[in-house]
């Protein structure tokens, strides 16, 4: 009976899979199968990307329509932010219906009679939010910046005295990332040996932010997980050749770099006689949650004037790519983009973003109203950057040495996974199992039909790749 490892390389754009800089991730992708077209889902944010690993679903799904969004019902006049323990926590003891729409990665496992559990460097809601059902069903679960909910009870103290105590964090985060590792190979390996494992490291997606994408400090972060994976490769190497251990390696989304200064978009907003605010509210028409891209909400009282908004951001040289529930005013709809959910918001914005290079020579750039230094790392959006993300699978189920064109992402991780543990896959979710990795490959397969799609007034187009049933984004831009 096999097992699944899933370790992922927070914001890894494809082209740092450098046998010069990743050596061990790059030789992995050699002798497995690397899947060159993979894509993250949008909003293209690390919570949206974690739920669909775990639950083989799109936005329109699986519900978390951003790593923060307004939900009246959990939290009136306020944004709920997912990257946040306790506001995720409440979030799950309180959503009607459940805060995630579908059953998670560990929900079925455990129906199945299979364990998973889950150990996260991110942030504290984030190492919750990956196994949200560690208390019910007896499962291990560790987020870093979350120490004290550490399930089971006593874990971390356990951990602790194995390896001692967590470094603090800092940039370039080598000590951090190691500490994670040894906490899997030293506790997670011999006390838990789960089903399926998922370690979700959080780099380089925060020394992409704070430092630059390729900046020095960036690459020695990089230089730093990929060592550590390689520990975790030859600590596994016996039970991968006999097949008892199948891993797949990934990142959640890239990232595209800051031009210039934020735009304080709740200024423009107000000089343009919109009344916006950051949260929800009584005096709030409009509740703005945009970095390099996000959403505005509109309250009930001004859903009339969404029209007229929309107007008005399609003049500005700073907006990019726009959809909305009904396509209103020429935008395109969030079916195009599979983010019809009831809590999607009444207008996503996506700012506008060029091919331009860095000052590290790494390309993509972006209009912005996010937290992070000018030149520092941003994603959410549609560009080619921040949609393309690392997919590479390997053991003995598995091809050796090819790089698949075929379309995949993130939403095909829990097909895949349990297509590996023998388990049935389940109906009603977006993604599949990626069956062209196997050594029994089918002969047959869907054609790949790749367009775009154009809004009625021309401005926002979508390059996308239908592959049968399945639906991957390629990039956004505007005219």
């Amino acid at each position: 009976m096999t097992k699944v490892l899933i370790v992922v390389f927070d914001a890894l754009r494809p082209e740092f899979l450098r046998a010069d800089l990743m050596p061990n991730l790059h030789e992995f992708a050699a002798r497995g199968v690397r899947f060159k077209n993979s894509r993250s889902t949008f909003p293209t944010e690390t919570r949206v990307n974690q739920t669909a690993v775990l639950t083989g679903c799109y936005p329109r799904n699986h519900g978390i329509v951003g790593n923060r969004f307004p939900e009246p019902a959990i939290a009136p006049g306020e944004v709920v932010n997912t990257g946040v323990d306790e506001q995720i926590a409440n979030a799950f003891a309180r959503a009607p219906g459940g805060l995630i729409k579908m059953p998670t990665m560990g929900e079925r496992l455990t129906e199945a009679g299979r364990t998973f559990a889950a150990l996260s460097a991110g942030t504290p809601g984030g190492g919750r939010l990956i196994n949200h059902m560690a208390e019910a069903h007896e499962t291990f679960r560790l987020a870093m910046r979350c120490p004290e909910a550490a399930q089971p009870a006593g874990a971390l103290q356990e951990i602790i005295a194995r390896i001692g105590p967590m470094s603090d964090y800092e940039l370039p985060a080598t000590n951090w990332i190691a500490w994670a590792a040894n906490a899997y190979l030293e506790y997670v390996v011999p006390e838990v040996s789960p089903d399926v494992m998922l370690l979700w490291l959080c780099e380089p997606d925060e020394s992409f932010h704070f430092l630059g994408i390729g900046e020095p400090g960036s690459q020695e972060t990089m230089k730093g997980a990929d060592a550590q994976f390689g520990r975790i490769l030859n600590a596994h190497k016996d039970q991968i050749e006999s097949g008892a251990l199948h891993i797949i390696a990934m990142s959640d989304h890239g990232q595209i770099s800051l031009a210039g200064g934020p735009l304080d978009l709740l200024a423009k907003l107000s000089v343009a006689g919109f009344g916006a605010a950051k949260t929800p509210g009584p005096e709030t028409d409009f509740a703005v949650v945009v970095g390099n891209a996000g959403g505005i909400w509109a309250s009930e009282s001004a859903k009339p004037r969404a029209p007229a908004l929309v107007d008005w951001l399609m003049q500005q040289d700073w907006c990019g790519p726009l959809f909305t529930p009904d396509g209103a005013c020429g935008t395109l709809k969030n079916t195009e983009i599979c983010a019809d959910h009831p809590r999607a918001p009444d207008i996503n914005l996506i700012l506008r973003s060029n091919d331009a290079p860095n000052a590290w020579s790494v390309r993509g750039t972006t209009a912005h109203d996010a937290p992070y230094p000018v030149g520092g790392g941003c994603h959410g959006g549609l560009s080619a950057h921040e949609l393309h993300n690392v997919l590479v699978l390997g053991g003995t189920q598995l091809r050796t040495g090819d790089a698949l064109e075929a379309p995949a992402g993130n939403i095909d991780v829990l097909p895949t996974a349990l297509t590996l543990l023998g388990l049935p896959i389940p109906t009603g979710i977006d993604g599949r199992p990626l069956l062209e990795a196997f050594e029994a490959a089918p002969a047959d397969h869907p054609s790949i039909q790749e367009h775009t799609v154009t809004a009625p007034n021309g401005q926002t187009h979508l390059s996308v790749t239908d592959y049968g049933s399945q639906r991957y984004l390629n990039k956004a831009w505007v005219s």
